[in-house]
């Protein structure tokens, strides 16, 4: 099945979209001996938001190559991530089989391997494949511990999951807190010891950024603004009560309980999401006959809450001393995700993905637990809740096989890129819209019209970055015109860059600017099919001597 999963995407470089820009840009930092640098900012400044090991392992992948072209690195780093996603998956199969008996072992296994989600990721240069494996090795190993060997090797996987996501600490809390529970404080105390050096010497480098004289006298105004989440710290994002609207202002302590508690409902749906498939995947359900036609679609709708009870369930019973440091795990990871302040359809899926094989153990456990409650019920009852659980076993894996198929035959749409010898490499890549597409052609565009000192504002910098080797920023997330322009002139910006890609900062922010100002910007480039503009700075006019 991996090998099946696998086929049609062996060929070309990762997706360095989105985050995977930001890591492959501070990869390249590394490897080119300049630091934890984000290459795409004037002063190629510090970066404080995302730990250092994905960069790390991109910079021996540059390193190994000997060459910084992301074409050709990245097509070395898609034989790393199928690697990765095959010892994940049967590291999964080996927890999984710890605790199952061997049929329940094998579904659960499956329900990780078909999840869209990490199929998605793991064809990203994204941290959560890497963090998946890391933390299903810790379980593996921490779950009979035998010496100090083994010990240290699961405190080994531990840290090395917190070095590639800050989620880690959620499994660095559980492990001091399993030791706890069981009384072994001496155990505690050399576990908590092991986790203090890294969140320690993570934070101690953040706050040495932040005290940097380039940290508080910028290359321009607002280069540190917390609104710009890849500039800044999760911690000065996250305060806003919304990042994306930063005009709402910082969050109190009483509006991050309220979003806590308001994310809590929405967990049982999560939950569900995360070990079936996203809410617009069981939408389009309805256009299947069987489905569409003989059950009600509210019903359908409500499947996801109804997983996600019986995934809640099934975390319940993993308190044991057994499998309680899986459930602290999932615990403490449900914690830190109803802390976020991002909307829960957004990015809780991405979140999730990696806790995929403790959820799908939670899941079993939850039906596991379903059928013990039926045995005390009547006869009927007793068939009738049979039938309902293979019904929703058969229903998570066939809405995940239905999902699979239709995004490998409907989403995934034909790139190329060319290396910097010229040679083009053509792939598939999921979600590469027409958007996407559009924007590469501007962006080749924009590379043949810009000068080597020019800046780009855009809402994928490093991207950007990568396709024109163009310093590129955010726009300003500001909605006054005057003062927006002032922030731009700053850079200052000579071409902004508005797409019609998911992400819609440029739209939001930039383009009512340059809209109302074409004294400032004229349109030089659009491509309407895929809903993209480049605006570009008109020339200051010159002014005759007396």
């Amino acid at each position: 099945m991996i090998i099946a999963i696998w086929a049609p995407r062996a060929v070309g470089p990762l997706d360095f979209r989105w985050d995977g820009g930001v890591y492959y840009v501070l990869g390249t930092a590394i490897a080119e001996g300049k630091g934890y640098r984000l290459l795409n900012e004037p002063g190629d400044i510090e970066a404080n938001q995302y730990p250092p090991l994905l960069p790390l392992i991109i910079a021996f992948h540059q390193w190994l190559v000997g060459s910084g072209d992301f074409v050709v690195v990245g097509r070395w780093m898609r034989l790393s991530y199928f690697l990765t996603f095959t010892a994940y998956i049967f590291a999964a199969y080996a927890v999984l089989r710890r605790h199952l008996s061997l049929p329940w072992a094998l579904l659960a296994a499956v329900v990780v391997l078909l999840h869209v989600q990490m199929i998605f990721l793991s064809d990203l240069c994204f941290a959560e494949l890497p963090f998946g494996l890391a933390t299903t090795l810790f379980v593996l190993l921490a779950g009979r511990q035998t010496g100090p060997i083994r010990s240290m090797a699961a405190g080994t996987c531990a840290v090395v999951a917190y070095l590639l996501r800050t989620m880690g600490i959620a499994l660095l809390a559980a492990w001091v807190l399993d030791a706890l529970f069981d009384r072994r404080f001496r155990a505690a105390a050399i576990r908590a010891a092991v986790a203090v050096v890294p969140i320690f010497g993570w934070h101690a480098y953040i706050a040495h950024v932040e005290r940097s004289p380039a940290y508080t006298r910028p290359a321009y105004a607002y280069q540190r603004a917390e609104y710009l989440f890849y500039n800044v710290s999760y911690a000065r994002n996250a305060s806003l009560r919304d990042p994306f609207k930063p005009e709402g202002g910082r969050a109190s302590v009483l509006e991050v309980a309220h979003r806590s508690l308001v994310n809590l409902w929405h967990l049982p749906k999560s939950l569900g999401v995360a070990v079936s498939a996203r809410d617009y995947h069981w939408e389009r359900m309805k256009g299947l006959p069987i489905i569409g036609r003989v059950i009600p679609w509210r019903v359908v709708l409500y499947l996801p809450i109804v997983i996600g009870v019986v995934v809640l369930v099934g975390v319940a019973t993993l308190f044991t001393r057994d499998t309680r440091l899986i459930g602290l795990y999932i615990l403490l990871t449900a914690a830190g995700i109803c802390l976020t302040p991002w909307p829960w359809q957004w990015q809780w899926p991405r979140y999730w993905s990696p806790v995929a094989p403790f959820l799908a153990l939670a899941l079993a456990r939850g039906v596991m637990t379903a059928a013990t409650w039926s045995e005390r019920l009547p006869d009927p009852v007793r068939r009738l809740s049979h039938a309902g659980r293979i019904a929703l076993v058969v229903t998570i894996l066939a809405v995940q096989a239905v999902t699979m198929i239709r995004i490998y035959a409907e989403y995934r749409f034909p790139v190329a890129f060319r290396d910097r010898g010229g040679h083009v490499v053509p792939q598939r890549l999921f979600f590469y819209d027409r958007s996407y597409q559009a924007l590469d052609a501007g962006l080749d565009w924009l590379g043949s019209r810009a000068l080597p000192d020019d800046v780009v504002a855009a809402s994928m910098p490093q991207w950007v970055y990568l396709r024109t080797g163009l310093k590129s920023v955010m726009p300003p997330f500001e909605a006054d015109p005057v003062r927006a322009q002032e922030l731009l002139d700053s850079v200052p910006v000579r071409f902004v860059v508005v797409d019609g890609t998911g992400v819609t900062i440029t739209r939001d922010y930039a383009l009512p600017l340059l809209e109302r100002s074409p004294a400032r910007w004229m349109l030089a480039y659009s491509n309407p099919s895929g809903k993209l503009e480049i605006y570009e700075r008109r020339p200051e006019p010159t002014r005759s001597r007396p």
